[in-house]
């Protein structure tokens, strides 16, 4: 029984206390020989393992202990078939026993479990150092990237009631272009297109949504269109975004340390950022007052940007940035401050699941206009509707304020070639059909 079939049955089911005894032995043996350089042989130590403790193992109790061993020696252990499915967007554990999977924002509990509380600890820890990072009772909260497309988040068990708390994120996109998502059916290739062109003629672009909705993947796409002759900044806490691009320099954020001391803020390196003579500037998130005041004093500096925020719509964004602004701001009064995210921001795009479709979609795209009256103006330009059961753009507005200058570029971007609504490619929108008959 060593079949993928057995491995995700031993995975799944909890071991008897023998057997955590035998699993604990056989590591044990493991580390030493690791020590020495030499492999382990995995069914010879299990048998000496059960002779030393004085058991006698059937067949299916050796295969338990070795389907364990197996799945920890994978890249991600236990959580390999889930870090594997395309259809998981997030891994969430909340104890040894308690797995659970996110897909397409709705939480499903899986039968995927530790063999045991200390095994799961020992894991956690594992994954956090092959993360750079660490937890303990002083720093109990640490994130981290495990490789490229896979970031940690822990909880220590002092500030949970059980735990540790573990969420993995896992992105599906080695690298990513707007062809990616057109294919992947986050929205029809001329809102896309639209996108991308805004941020050629050097406009800044803030990507809208709630968590796991696809935010910082299309920040990426959207990223590897700017302009190879440009000089390009990325700044973030955790490093998800990265470039292929001549020109790119990398910052991340730090956290203090456990005297209290060595922070450095996103706003410290967006500061930084204006002087090391870059053209653009991408900011992973914008989470506070302090890196909202210095991401729009940098775009409305001159230096377009790119970043994400949470929020459920584009009105909502604008809500959060002037309320981010007023706490950076005292004394600014409302009109102040919708005229500094107008000339910071000038697109406003908005992604979330929808709820029809259970797809990530590109809601809507909204141009932010000048304050008049002490109103931030805006137009939208593409709204999401699902009109008889098909995905549709609604082209709500041909009239941009960068028209004119889409229309110039070499890869040109034709408002009037538009007609009143935008749908998916014929191909894709057939296989989404297709996979929503067999769910």
């Amino acid at each position: 029984m060593t079949d993928a079939r057995s491995r995700e049955h031993a995975t799944s089911q909890q071991l008897s206390p023998v057997l955590q005894q035998v699993l604990a032995e056989v590591r044990r043996a493991a580390a030493r020989q690791a020590e020495q350089g030499s492999a382990l042989d995995a069914g010879r130590s299990v048998a000496e393992a059960s002779a030393r403790i004085g058991v006698e193992l059937s067949s299916y109790e050796r295969d338990e202990v070795l389907s364990h061993l197996e799945s920890e020696s994978m890249s991600f252990g236990v959580l390999q078939p889930l870090i594997d499915d395309p259809r998981v967007s997030d891994i969430i554990v909340s104890g040894f026993s308690s797995i659970s999977v996110q897909q397409a924002r709705r939480s499903f509990r899986t039968q995927h479990r530790f063999a045991d509380q200390r095994s799961y600890e020992a894991y956690v820890e594992k994954l956090l150092q092959r993360a750079g990072s660490s937890y303990s009772t002083k720093q109990p909260i640490a994130d981290g990237m495990a490789g490229s497309l896979v970031r940690v988040h822990a909880v220590h068990r002092s500030l949970c009631e059980d735990g540790p708390y573990l969420t993995i994120r896992v992105n599906r996109f080695t690298s990513v272009s707007i062809e990616d998502l057109a294919e992947a059916g986050l929205a029809p290739r001329p809102v896309l297109e639209y996108l991308a062109g805004v941020v050629g003629i050097g406009r800044t672009v803030l990507v809208v949504g709630e968590v796991g909705t696809g935010k910082t993947t299309l920040a990426r796409a959207l990223a590897a269109t700017i302009p190879h002759d440009e000089s390009v900044l990325v700044i973030e806490d955790t490093p998800e975004i990265r470039l292929d691009h001549p020109h790119v320099r990398y910052v991340t954020t730090r956290e203090e340390n456990l005297e209290g001391s060595g922070r450095v803020s996103p706003a410290q390196c967006i500061r930084a950022g204006m002087r090391m003579a870059m053209n653009r500037i991408i900011f992973g998130e914008i989470r506070d007052a302090e890196a909202a005041e210095a991401f729009v004093d940098v775009c409305a500096s001159g230096h377009p940007g790119l970043s994400t925020l949470h929020a459920r719509s584009a009105a909502d964004a604008v809500t959060r940035l002037e309320l981010f602004l007023a706490r950076a701001q005292r004394s600014a009064d409302r009109g102040i401050l919708g005229s500094q995210v107008a000339t910071a921001v000038q697109v406003v795009a908005v992604v979330d699941v929808c709820r029809v479709t259970g797809v990530r979609r590109i809601m809507e795209v909204r141009e932010l206009g000048p304050v008049a009256d002490g109103v931030l103006r805006h137009r939208d330009i593409f709204l999401y509707r699902v009109v008889q059961g098909v995905p549709t753009w609604i082209v709500a507005g041909r009239v941009s304020a960068f028209r004119e200058k889409l229309e110039r570029e070499p890869v040109k971007f034709l408002f009037s070639s538009l007609p009143e609504a935008v749908s998916l490619d014929e191909r894709v929108a057939y296989r989404e059909a297709a996979q929503s008959m067999r769910r």
